[in-house]
């Protein structure tokens, strides 16, 4: 007795040492995870669902002999906006969580190639929690996660904030000796509210993982960077060849009086742009440079409807496998490829726009771009729509080979919009896609036609949304569609309508102290040097008084206008005490300067100022009128012709 009662102690310690030993070898080694988000891809800032990278949960250890249920949640620092489908209570999510990368072959303990994961997808939220689902049936030799579903669905709450997409009940089984992998992919962000960034530092996308109940599944690393944000876009407008900006002479100023391509005005189903005398500075070149070089993307790239775990497409679809089954619906799919828009605006009444319907010669070969709409940029596309147009770039009526076929854009109000779809690009290039565009009208000055006014255009990625109020682009929707933008305010001037008119200045004029004042306005439109489009335009001329009368009072007579246009062929001569032909009266007793604007290109002036009849005369003195218009541009046209200096 007294030798077994020596013995106790011991005999306790052991039995704790052997309860030590066997918890030990039950629990293993401590469940550890860890996040990692691989390369984080550029992203447009400009978009509302862009694609971000995939966040990929590494566990290893843990008891495989005890599984248990874990919620996974998502955040970003922006809005979530992965296509919703409606669900009871819930919004279900394209966004996927993947266990064991499904489709993928498993190495075995000692680096034997196993089976791959089934795509076992779960019908719903709440069949999330089912185990020993026929289409992953236990098997003894597999290495990965058996007998639950291994593809998930996300959840948006309703009433939650909109950051957050969650995955509930997940079945997890420790993995003990091998690994288990959950991937999250097909997360869409907001990323047209963050912006890209104003410095140095590029504006980050940050996603942050955690699961729940609390200490179920540790990670390390739970914030991870999925996205860089980056404008996605530069556009401008070019000359027709894309080897500077448009001409401003001939190209981008225009007048009321003179035609462009007045044929095609008439019948636009025929004939070629430029033609009926135009320049091909009318031609004008829209380009679309991408900010980075998978800013252009197709809808999807072939093969990619069999996506595998962790492949990258630069596609503007996402994780996409038709082993996903109905319940998944169109998870992963955009409903197009990259969307180019040009929006014109301000078009004057009167005025016909025409784009190319295929890239023009400046493109870059590895892209292929073609025209799906001349209005609603989200509309269905089953193909490129022909042109029945040629929009040429080498002038006159001869079509060459830097020629395209185009349509015409419906303007209504004053604005219309062309729209392109990516389908083809080269993701290691930054691109260029390059279409033209012309106008035309037909002069009628007399008719006000066309307007006067400047048109603009406005480069956007397509379909486009404003930032703030409906619809609500920038949260996720089961109706809008993917890929989507937001629509930029920041425009170029294509051209400007101005009226056909000359200013004429005639510095001073009087009939005082026995002086008189004759002076003389030639419409010379007729001349040989203008092109057929610059000749024999017409128009009234109104004489502006400024000055005062011999009596010091403000002239009663301040403006005058003929009663008819002023003709080629006879010259506007008129006395300031007696008045002229076409109906002027003159202005006796004034002294001061006249500014004459005449509804014409090209008139010019004489003055001739004198204290008597021709040869009776002590005084006489004659001078040109100043042209206010020309290169100087001080008031009135820029296309009239310069000053003498």
């Amino acid at each position: 007795m007294v030798a077994f009662r020596k013995l106790f102690p011991v005999l306790g310690v052991f039995a704790l040492l052997v309860g030590a030993s066997t918890a030990s070898a039950q629990t293993g080694v401590p469940l550890q995870c860890t996040a990692n988000s691989g390369v984080p891809p550029v992203v447009r800032a400009e978009g509302f669902t862009e694609l971000t990278g995939d966040l990929v949960v590494t566990c290893t250890g843990g008891n495989p002999a005890s599984p248990f249920n874990a919620n996974f949640q998502v955040f970003l620092n922006t809005n979530i906006t992965s296509r919703l489908n409606s669900g009871s209570g819930t919004e279900v999510s394209e966004a996927l969580l993947m266990i064991d990368e499904p489709g993928l072959p498993r190495t075995a303990v000692g680096g034997a190639t196993g089976t791959p994961t089934p795509f076992c997808v779960s019908p719903g939220p709440t069949s999330n929690t089912a185990t020993g689902v026929a289409c992953n049936a236990p098997s003894a030799g597999a290495t990965y996660q058996t007998g639950s579903y291994t593809v998930f669905r996300g959840t948006r709450q309703v009433g939650n904030p909109e950051n957050i997409v969650t995955w509930q009940g997940v079945p997890v089984t420790p993995p003990g000796s091998n690994t288990r992998t959950f991937r999250i992919t097909n997360i869409r962000a907001n990323a047209a509210g963050l912006g890209a960034s104003q410095t140095l530092i590029p504006t980050q996308i940050v996603a942050y993982i955690s699961v729940f109940p609390q200490g179920t599944l540790p990670i390390d690393n739970p914030q991870q960077t999925v996205g860089y944000v980056q404008q996605g876009m530069l556009f401008d407008v070019r000359n027709c060849a894309n080897s500077g900006g448009p001409d401003t002479t001939t190209g981008t100023a225009q007048v009321q009086c003179r035609s462009v391509s007045a044929d095609l005005y008439n019948t636009p189903t025929s004939g070629t742009l430029p033609s009926n005398g135009a320049p091909a500075t009318t031609v004008f070149g829209l380009r679309f440079r991408e900010g980075f070089q998978t800013a252009f993307k197709p809808r999807i790239i072939p093969g990619q409807e069999n996506s595998l775990p962790g492949q990258v497409f630069n596609s503007e679809s996402g994780f996409v496998n038709s082993a996903l089954g109905t319940v998944s619906g169109t998870a992963g799919l955009a409903d197009f490829g990259t969307r180019l828009a040009a929006r014109f605006t301000n078009v004057p009444a009167n005025v016909r726009i025409f784009v190319s319907s295929t890239q023009a010669p400046g493109t870059d070969a590895s892209l292929s771009a073609f025209l799906i709409a001349t209005g609603d940029p989200a509309g269905n596309a089953s193909g490129p729509i022909a042109g029945n147009v040629t929009i040429g770039c080498n002038g006159g009526t001869t079509v060459g080979v830097n020629a395209t076929s185009g349509v015409e854009v419906p303007i209504t109000a004053g604005s219309g919009t062309a729209v392109w779809e990516i389908g083809a690009s080269n993701p290691a290039a930054n691109e260029t896609a390059f279409f033209y565009m012309a106008f035309a009208y037909v002069a009628n000055q007399s008719a006000g036609q066309p307007a006067l006014g400047t048109a603009a255009v406005i480069g956007n990625f397509a379909p486009f949304y404003p930032a703030s109020g409906a619809p609500t682009a920038g949260s996720a929707s089961g109706g809008l569609p993917i890929p989507r933008f937001v629509s930029r305010t920041d425009s170029s001037n294509l051209f400007t309508i101005s009226v056909c008119q000359t200013n004429l200045l005639f510095p001073f004029v009087t009939n005082q102290a026995g002086f008189d004042t004759g002076i003389a306005i030639s419409n010379t439109s007729a001349d040989p040097f203008a092109s057929p489009n610059n000749r024999l335009n017409t128009g009234r001329c109104t004489i502006n008084y400024y000055g005062r009368l011999a009596n010091g009072n403000a002239p009663t007579t301040t403006k005058q206008q003929t009663d008819r246009e002023v003709t080629t062929d006879l010259p506007l001569t008129m006395v300031l005490s007696t008045g002229g032909n076409y109906g002027l009266t003159g202005n006796a007793t004034f002294q001061g300067y006249i500014i004459a604007q005449c509804d014409f290109l090209f008139a010019h002036g004489f003055a001739f100022i004198t204290d008597g009849p021709i040869g009776q005369a002590r005084v006489a003195e004659g001078y040109l009128a100043l042209v206010l218009d020309g290169s100087s541009n001080l008031r009135g046209n820029p296309l009239g012709e310069s000053r003498g200096e």
